[in-house]
């Protein structure tokens, strides 16, 4: 299976704490694409994800399951997206040290917004997590002023905002 080359991985202001190689302190996620318009990101989690000893927090899971939903639109529509919700049911917790895989999909699209589904499962297939979320696109205002991206670098992305979902 191929990683994913994520294209925005490159740029200096992207420190995403779920996928950029260059967060020292994040979870570097690699993308591989799977097919049906699915893509795919193994983990393992070390003891620093931690809530209770030996299980993995919560809120990283969320960012996990974000994460993975987040980069399947930019990826598939070419678009950056802010989820607007995020619904996380745990099935069981998950455990430091021990591989899951995690795979997203987008469930419908319209109104404005592209809604997504994620699952977290064990090596046996056994699904632990079970998420959805809602992803409007990043405006091209909302990325001058929340992400600080103006003159070269807004210029290098601009293909990434502004983009209309079920609207005409």
């Amino acid at each position: 299976m191929t990683a994913i080359t994520l294209p925005w991985l490159d740029e200096p202001k992207f420190q995403c704490f779920g996928c950029s190689p260059r967060n020292h302190i994040g979870l570097a996620l690699t993308m591989h694409r799977v097919g049906d318009g699915r893509i795919r990101s193994e983990i393992t989690f070390s003891e620093n994800y931690a809530s209770y000893p030996g299980v993995v927090h919560g809120g990283i899971v969320g960012v996990l399951v974000d994460e993975i939903m987040g980069d399947l639109l930019a990826l598939d529509r070419g678009m950056l997206a802010f989820s607007t919700t995020l619904r996380t049911k745990f099935l069981m917790p998950l455990r430091v040290g021990v591989p899951y895989t995690a795979e997203a999909r987008i469930s419908k699209e319209g109104a404005g917004v592209v809604m997504t589904e994620a699952d977290v499962s064990s090596a046996d297939g056994e699904v632990h997590v079970m998420a959805n979320g809602t992803y409007q696109p990043i405006r091209s205002d909302q990325a001058k002023e929340f992400m600080g991206l103006d003159g070269a670098d807004y210029d290098r992305l601009h293909h990434y905002f502004d983009h209309r979902i079920g609207q005409s």
